[in-house]
């Protein structure tokens, strides 16, 4: 307990997921949390529902139920000027940030050929251009106290390539040279970056509610039609190496995210982190 006791941490995408996980585990372990998301800017694009308004105000509620501060940040991080904003936000309310985690994501499906080029667009913009706008607005900030630890989630699809995500695979791929690029260059001044790279996971939350997956993703992991969300959880876990229990939890996930934003890991720079239950072993490594 208390691994960010005295912490800051900025966390992007953070209103629900495997965000929403991450700013609820720092919390508890000590850290003031700002959560950016879109907020009121969120629409619907394709099969991929963002996360609203109300979503950013239940998970700053849950951070400030647990005695903690938290600012909600209403930002578009595929936008320069909103991540300068945002970083702006989060030290006005918090003094510092001394952990930015960059785990806004998104991601369609289709093979290479036939892939839209506004879904290209889509994803790119917010699995490899956003990482590079929220940490580029950081930066400096940490550069001045000397000191950050800066966390981007990449993919298990960012160490080895999965057929119908090419655009996702090459983001996240391109995500994590990004973080061992920043890691060479923000050495000198001993700040941390690095990547993790879950296998897909889900919420096991009391409260998560698991709703039609959309474009019948559920039904193409589970192999059936009208797949019911444990037929899909219970496929898509027999893809790892530990196939009996389904889809790693966010809140595992975001174990590691904290072991890498803490000062235990502070030898560890320039490194993908995979938190995969062996589903690239599985494939022969």
């Amino acid at each position: 307990m208390n691994e960010l006791q005295g912490k800051t941490a900025l966390v992007t995408g953070g209103a629900r997921g495997h965000g929403r996980a991450v700013a609820r585990l720092f919390a508890d372990e000590g850290a003031d949390v700002a959560i950016a998301d879109l907020g009121a800017l969120a629409e619907r694009q394709g099969d991929w529902e963002m996360a609203g308004a109300s979503d950013l105000e239940r998970t700053c509620a849950e951070i400030t139920s647990k005695g903690r501060l938290t600012v909600g940040i209403t930002a578009d991080v595929t936008r320069a000027d909103h991540c300068q904003r945002m970083v702006d936000e989060a030290i006005a309310g918090l003094g510092h940030v001394d952990v930015l985690v960059v785990n806004a994501g998104a991601a369609t499906n289709g093979r290479a050929w036939e892939i839209p080029e506004e879904d290209w667009d889509f994803v790119h913009a917010i699995c490899l251009k956003a990482a590079w706008l929220s940490a580029r607005a950081v930066i400096p900030h940490m550069i001045e106290r000397r000191y950050g630890k800066i966390v981007i989630v990449s993919s298990r699809n960012g160490l080895r390539a999965e057929q119908g995500y090419a655009h996702y695979n090459a983001a996240k791929a391109g995500a994590i040279h990004l973080a061992k690029s920043l890691a060479l260059e923000l050495g000198p001044w001993e700040i941390n970056v690095n990547a993790v790279c879950p296998t897909q996971m889900t919420d096991r939350s009391p409260d998560a509610v698991h709703q039609d997956g959309g474009g019948g993703y559920w039904d193409q992991v589970a192999g059936k039609t009208g797949a019911t969300f444990e037929e899909f959880d219970r496929a898509s876990g027999s893809d790892n190496l530990f196939e009996e229990r389904g889809q790693p939890d966010f809140a595992e996930v975001a174990e590691g995210v904290l072991w890498l934003s803490s000062d235990r890991s502070h030898l560890v720079t320039g490194h993908a982190l995979p938190m995969d239950a062996g589903w690239i072993a599985k494939r022969g490594g």
